[in-house]
């Protein structure tokens, strides 16, 4: 997720988060159709094959979040992502770039916003890593 923010940047860049119930196993980088600084629109047909991909996987897999980040700002849900947030099950987790890389993960429901602790993640991730 990290270097997909910095390989992006100064565009967001977005994901989704594949695992079972609370934990995030793999992060798939998808494509950022609002191509901009401040804002992400994950790729709909992506985000569809992703499903139809994780269906044959035994035990299944499935898509428990999204991940994006902030170039510039902070690890913390902007009110654009708060109403956007339409999954209200997942994960959303923020990687806000700077001198310093922060990460943030929550849950975010009928606007509200929950932040998650993080276990087990450590940049350049092996695959299990909680959230």
């Amino acid at each position: 997720m990290t270097a997909h923010a910095r390989r992006d940047a100064p565009r967001e860049c977005c994901g989704l988060l594949i695992g079972r119930g609370a934990e995030v196993h793999f992060a798939a980088a998808v494509v950022n159709h609002a191509t901009s600084a401040s804002r992400y629109r994950l790729d709909d047909r992506a985000h569809i094959a992703l499903r139809r991909a994780l269906r044959s996987f035994t035990p299944p897999l499935e898509i428990v979040g999204v991940y994006h980040s902030h170039p510039t700002g902070r690890a913390w849900p902007s009110e654009t992502d708060i109403a956007e947030a339409h999954y209200p099950e997942w994960c959303h987790v923020i990687v806000a770039l700077g001198r310093r890389v922060r990460l943030a993960a929550f849950r975010i429901r009928r606007g509200r916003v929950e932040q998650l602790s993080v276990v087990g993640f450590r940049h350049g991730t092996r695959p299990g890593a909680g959230v």
